[in-house]
């Protein structure tokens, strides 16, 4: 079998966190000896990376990999569209000023 004549599989992947945790997916689809990584917040189009490999093994095992790490960070198996998104929350970054000296030292004279 050619790597051309083979059938795109696709492994759909979201953690989402009760509160204001992550709500984000993981998807990755392999077409031949193409594999394709898309990834983002839940509901936003995300951004997309994609290898090519030189066999269609080399490119299951790197797929394989990538879902595998994924899991054990927590996503599991999900139906893209079927979890809402959610709005952004910002945290409040509180800045005190510099404690830098305002004159840089004479190193020689």
């Amino acid at each position: 079998m050619s790597a051309a004549s083979t059938v795109p599989t696709t492994t759909y992947l979201e953690l989402s966190q009760e509160g204001a945790g992550a709500h984000k997916f993981y998807e990755v689809t392999v077409d031949g000896l193409v594999v394709t990584v898309r990834y983002g917040r839940i509901g936003a189009a995300g951004q997309t990376q994609t290898s090519t490999f030189a066999t269609l093994a080399k490119a299951q095992a790197a797929a394989a990999k990538k879902v595998g790490e994924k899991v054990r960070k927590g996503y599991a198996p999900a139906v893209p569209g079927q979890r809402a998104p959610r709005s952004v929350t910002r945290r409040q970054v509180a800045s005190a000023p510099s404690t830098a000296r305002a004159v840089a030292p004479v190193l020689w004279r």
